[in-house]
């Protein structure tokens, strides 16, 4: 994965990257992006180089989860593509944060179990060890932390909003 780390920084540096503007300071990476449905898998394999590179391959699943999920509901609900996400990898835990321009916060609920939408936000807060929405003067920042296996809170989740 570090030719994808260095293709990132190319892209980026000539203006060609689908993601927008990225930028890695030590274990932390963020992009400020215009959220499309290509560049949402764009961002994932971004997010995975990180975490390989971070040695953090633990986080993988749910990190990758979280992102598509909180991408794509930028892209559908939001009602501007506008984004930025920010990773960062401490000892004991993954932390992502997806900031957009819209101040209404999403709702976590129960979807119907046959529905194709509505399960995701439900799905993050169960996986991962804390979920939530702060809000922000220009909109709202949406974020989640996997912690590293041993650092797990006992059944699961931690924190809320």
């Amino acid at each position: 994965m570090p030719e994808l780390l260095a293709q990132t920084a190319v892209q980026d540096a000539l203006g060609q990257s689908p993601s927008g503007r990225s930028r890695t300071l030590g274990a932390q990476w963020e992009a400020t992006l215009t959220v499309t449905e290509r560049g949402i898998a764009y961002i994932r394999h971004a997010v995975r180089a990180h975490l390989r590179r971070w040695d953090r391959e633990d986080a993988e699943a749910v990190t990758l989860l979280g992102v598509s999920e909180l991408l794509t509901n930028v892209l559908r609900h939001a009602g501007t593509p506008e984004a930025r996400i920010a990773v960062r990898a401490e000892s004991a835990a993954v932390y992502v944060v997806v900031s957009d321009l819209d101040r209404r916060f999403p709702v976590v609920g129960a979807a119907d179990l046959l529905s194709e939408d509505g399960r995701g936000l439900a799905m993050l807060e169960a996986l991962a060890d804390g979920f939530g929405v702060t809000a922000t003067p220009s909109g709202k920042d949406v974020w989640f932390r996997v912690a590293r296996s041993g650092a797990r809170r006992p059944g699961g989740r931690g924190g809320g909003t």
